[in-house]
């Protein structure tokens, strides 16, 4: 029996021989003709690449670019000069005002026409805005109040533009003295 167990150590099974003999190979040709062709197509984009050179630089258009940032860009037209009258406080007063309105470039001639064709409107709308204003309106330091109220009037009158903002972005009261007019 011991001779038997010898013997069966030094043989090999015979399951394990004939898949060592008979086990598939990698295709090795196969993979290195794929290797040395990707190699190939590598170094030919590559030298493509360096003869055909950088892509030529991209400058803007100065003048495009400076024409649109030109439309809008804030610019000031005097909506009125004039003197109205206050007598809320119980003393009559002559208010000297100087108003302007902020409009963009693009929106400036579309202003102005509507502003000549509607002047006595607007005059008319700012002068109520004066008569109904309190005394402590017109004390305020930042005028915001009025302000607030002919900007108002104004983006009635005025409407909006193509894209659907107010014609009128801001006012500015410039000149501003009470004058009382009581002895």
């Amino acid at each position: 029996m011991a001779e038997s167990n010898k013997e069966n150590k030094d043989a090999k099974p015979p399951a394990e021989a004939p898949a060592a003999a008979g086990g598939k190979k990698l295709p090795m040709k196969a993979i290195m003709v794929l290797a040395v062709a990707l190699i190939i197509e590598g170094v030919a984009i590559s030298a493509a690449f360096m003869i055909a050179g950088k892509p030529a630089a991209v400058h803007a258009d100065p003048a495009a670019k400076s024409e649109a940032d030109e439309a809008e860009k804030p610019t000031e037209m005097m909506v009125i000069s004039d003197k109205f009258q206050n007598n809320r406080s119980g003393r009559s007063y002559i208010i000297d005002t100087e108003i302007y309105a902020v409009v963009r470039r693009k929106n400036q001639s579309q202003a102005e026409e509507d502003l000549k064709g509607k002047e006595a409107m607007v005059a008319a709308d700012i002068t109520m805005i004066f008569r109904k204003a309190e005394p402590n309106v017109l004390l305020e330091p930042s005028l915001s109040t009025l302000t607030r109220q002919i900007q108002s009037a104004l983006e009635e009158r005025l409407g909006t533009d193509s894209e659907k903002k107010p014609i009128v972005e801001q006012v500015l009261i410039k000149k501003f003295t009470q004058i009382p007019i009581d002895p």
